[in-house]
């Protein structure tokens, strides 16, 4: 009877509102996650929504919620022997303390903190993985039966692939519907933790405005403009020349309309399964995904694979770089950056000629890894090719190689600019504007991890503890 009874009142709730099942009702408690331990992956929280609209529409007053597994993610092959890729999720899920509250300050009833999820179980039955899971009864409520939400869809958030663009099209959707069309005014350190999934750090690389909102903000107004229903514009409040807080306008793009039902998009991992089974990490994988995208990455693995089939080639003994240097070359279905106006963060001709060289010293080590991968008979097939088509008739560089071959430090380089014309497409040692910057942005969040390494080796705070 209650489980009729809640059935009745939802179904009466969904007719007042205009409310479709395929549209997740997210209360406003839950949009600014504050992760206070571990940072949450923009994966982890696609399969987190996706949970959370079949426990809605199970009910509030059951314990346990459950789903096949297969109705949660698809696209990698779960059987009881292969489940440690989505267990990973479910763990950031249980052990990622957060603190729950909503993106307009004074707005809900209270302040919470817990995990994501209380508990997950992964049962076999017959052929079948299913999976249940419960919440902390501090939230469950508020989550399952919110009196204020907002209304989005699986559909949209699926076609968002950064943490960022997630979140901040979360929040907007609170928004959209308002007659003024702003969201909450915030300080700017407020955004930066729930934009990045990540706990706040002194040692964080974006403890500058002008880097968060270069690397952060402006990337994820830019997703969401792109690929989903809403149109946000950044408005900075600044208090002198210095930027404090931060807020956004948000209208929609069409008025929407009453779409058919439909059932509920389990989240593809397809992806992320083919860099497992190539020997990826799970964690590198997330990180290639949101950096390539889904298609370039099939493209690259594909050739992988060719190369492994072939019996005349030995097999790629470091996956992961081998899949990245593909990736870099620009080739197999890589899209290349949109012809825009390139963010520069050099000043100077002479920083302009270092990064070139540090460009131009990166394609080397990428070609001369690439050479190591292959197998000695195409080494010395393009050693041969080299010395027929590219070796000067005399002089210093003949006479290296006739002593020491290409391991001598001047032919080398010689031996990998014939290689790179040869594989890659032409104007690959001339980079754009867009490389340039990329790259000096690379070299800087570089620095900035090793001074956090050395941050954290000198003392940790203990996880997880609120201060």
């Amino acid at each position: 009877m209650a489980d009729n009874a809640t059935t009745t009142r939802r179904t009466r709730n969904a007719k007042k509102t205009g409310e479709h099942d395929y549209l997740l009702r997210k209360p406003v408690n839950t949009l600014a996650i504050v992760p206070k331990s571990e940072k949450i992956t923009v994966t982890a929280r696609k399969i987190y929504n996706v949970m959370l609209q079949y426990a809605q529409r199970q009910g509030v007053e059951k314990e346990r919620y459950r789903a096949r597994l297969s109705e949660i993610a698809i696209g990698i092959d779960f059987n009881s022997n292969n489940t440690e890729v989505i267990k990973q999720y479910f763990r950031q899920m249980a052990t990622t303390g957060v603190e729950w509250q909503s993106p307009t300050t004074g707005e809900g009833a209270r302040w919470s903190i817990s995990a994501l999820i209380a508990h997950a179980d992964l049962i076999q039955r017959g052929n079948e993985l299913t999976l249940e899971w419960s919440y902390a009864p501090n939230i469950k409520q508020e989550l399952l039966d919110p009196q204020r939400f907002a209304k989005m869809s699986l559909q949209v958030l699926a076609a968002l692939n950064t943490m960022a663009s997630l979140v901040l099209y979360e929040i907007c959707c609170r928004y959209a519907d308002n007659p003024g069309g702003l969201t909450a005014r915030q300080a700017w350190s407020w955004w930066r933790p729930v934009l990045t999934g990540t706990p706040d750090s002194p040692a964080s690389a974006y403890q500058e405005y002008k880097i968060f909102n270069r690397d952060v903000v402006k990337k994820a107004v830019k997703k969401v403009n792109e690929v989903t229903d809403l149109e946000i514009e950044l408005i900075e409040h600044k208090s002198g020349r210095s930027v404090q807080d931060l807020q956004f306008r948000v209208k929609r793009k069409h008025p929407q309309l009453a779409p058919a039902e439909r059932p509920i998009e389990p989240v593809d991992l397809k992806t992320i399964g083919n860099m497992i089974r190539a020997g990826i990490p799970q964690d590198r994988a997330e990180k290639l995904l949101l950096r390539y995208g889904a298609k370039p990455i099939d493209d690259a693995i594909e050739v992988m694979n060719g190369r492994h089939r072939r019996s005349d080639m030995e097999p790629v003994r470091t996956p992961e770089k081998y899949l990245t240097a593909i990736l870099q070359s620009g080739q197999f279905g890589a899209e290349k950056p949109a012809a825009a106006p390139a963010r520069k963060v050099y000043d100077t001709k002479a920083e302009r000629l270092k990064l070139i060289e540090q460009f131009m010293a990166m394609k080397r080590a990428q070609l001369n890894e690439m050479f190591q991968e292959m197998p000695e008979t195409d080494q010395a097939q393009w050693i041969s090719r080299f010395e027929q088509e590219s070796l000067p008739a005399s002089g210093a560089i003949r006479k290296a190689f006739q002593t020491k071959g290409i391991a001598s430090q001047i032919v080398r380089p010689v031996f990998l600019k014939f290689l790179g014309n040869a594989i890659w497409e032409d104007g690959w040692e001339k980079p754009s504007d867009y490389e340039l910057t990329d790259l000096a942005i690379r070299i800087k969040n570089e620095q900035q991890a090793l001074a956090d390494q050395r941050y954290n080796s000198k003392g940790r705070v203990e996880l997880g503890v609120l201060k």
